[in-house]
């Protein structure tokens, strides 16, 4: 059963639409080919001598500028649809005005009656294809002009961004005057300002470098004290704050009224730091063993109560002393132990000393040895030049010279 035209219709139009969608997505200079003959093709390697006859530069850069803004242009930006259709359309105009200069000149030939037939039964097979391809050629212009898809934006949309950027730009120029100055004139007059600023600048720095160097050196002849000669000499860049004398002692500072410059977080604040440097001993610890026993001689010499109250005393003093972060060495043991190792340190760098001394002086000697032996070796040589005696020549490296090699290869000369 053969199909019905609508069904064939709806199919063929169907399939257009695809095709067209996708011709839509390739890009025309890539589908299309560039015809040459139309746009001027270029200059062979024959035509050497065209330079006179080409257009000035001037020309030729307004062209390029106009084909650039051409080619920049939304409204010239087709599809391959677009320029098929328009090309269908020239065909079809050239085609019309062709017929219509011929149709006085030539007259179309009768077709014959065989012809005739043949043309019946193609025209009644392919009855129901002519109303649809006629269709289609009439109907796809309006097609594509009806078409919704838009491949590039409308020139008006960007004409009224481009004016919304024009106006914006020249509002930041005119509006706020610490942004930057859009004419170039504008631009030049800030920067001179801105260093005449910066030169009126270095003048007044000067102008006062220059007065202070002169007062000083006006109040040292004069010879004023030393508060007039600080005041005097005084620069931007000198402390306003003066140097106070150092504190003496590991303590915080007790001055109250002045500013307090020694803090010490390892102190407490009503603790003596003089008795804490009562009790410390000293850092050799024979010393400290001889200043120990010395102050058990002088607590076993008093009373026994008054005994326990110096040693109470004493035992609060050492803690708040190690409070303070004095060292307090009074263990016997620990000093005795001190002093060993230090005699043992003091022997083994006795014993090693002596060992580099031995040494040094073995080497001295060797050294004093072999210089005697080469001077005798050089005076027995030189007596020996003068005298006329050779000495043994050193035989070269190798076999030379050895017994086991004497004797040894074939006789020369003929056997009798």
């Amino acid at each position: 059963m053969p199909t019905a035209p609508d069904v064939l219709r709806a199919s063929i139009e169907a399939h257009n639409e695809t095709f067209e969608a996708l011709l839509r997505l390739i890009p025309p200079k890539y589908y299309l080919v560039k015809d040459e003959d139309a746009d001027g093709a270029a200059p062979s390697k024959y035509q050497k001598h065209s330079k006179n006859q080409k257009a000035p530069k001037q020309a030729v850069k307004e062209a390029s500028k106009k084909a650039r803004r051409e080619k920049l242009d939304p409204a010239n930006q087709k599809s391959i649809v677009d320029l098929q259709n328009e090309a269908a359309l020239e065909q079809e105009y050239e085609a019309l005005k062709a017929d219509k200069k011929g149709k006085g000149k030539r007259k179309a030939p009768s077709p014959s009656p065989a012809e005739d037939d043949d043309e019946d039964d193609d025209a009644m097979q392919v009855d129901d294809l002519e109303g649809v391809e006629d269709q289609d050629a009439t109907s796809s212009l309006p097609d594509v002009a009806d078409e919704d898809m838009v491949p590039m934006p409308q020139a008006e949309s960007i004409a009224a961004l481009r004016e919304k950027l024009h106006a914006r730009m020249a509002a930041l120029r005119k509006g706020g005057g610490q942004g930057e100055p859009g004419d170039k004139d504008e631009l030049l007059e800030e920067r001179r300002k801105q260093r005449a600023a910066l030169r009126e600048k270095r003048r007044k720095e000067t102008r006062e470098r220059r007065k202070a160097e002169a007062e000083g050196k006006k109040d040292k002849g004069k010879g004023k004290d030393k508060d007039s000669k600080g005041k005097a000499a005084m620069t931007k860049n000198q402390l306003i704050v003066p140097d106070l004398p150092p504190t003496s002692g590991s303590g915080p500072s007790h001055n109250h009224d002045g500013p307090l410059t020694n803090v010490a977080f390892s102190a407490l604040a009503g603790s003596t730091s003089k008795r804490a440097t009562q009790l410390k001993t000293s850092s050799n610890p024979t010393q400290a063993l001889t200043q120990l026993a010395a102050r058990k001689e002088k607590l076993a010499s008093l009373p026994e109560e008054k005994r326990k109250a110096v040693e109470e005393r004493e035992r609060w003093a050492k803690a708040e002393a190690r409070v303070e972060g004095v060292k307090i060495k009074d263990s016997e043991v620990q000093l005795k132990k001190a002093v060993k190792r230090k005699e043992k340190e003091k022997v083994r760098s006795k014993k090693d000393w002596q060992e580099r001394k031995e040494q040094v002086t073995a080497s001295m000697a060797a050294k004093q040895k072999k210089r005697a032996d080469n001077i005798a070796t050089r005076n027995e040589r030189r007596n020996d030049k003068r005298k006329g005696i050779k000495g043994k020549t050193k035989a070269r490296p190798g076999f030379e010279g050895k017994s086991f090699s004497k004797g040894k290869g074939k006789p020369s000369g003929k056997q009798k």
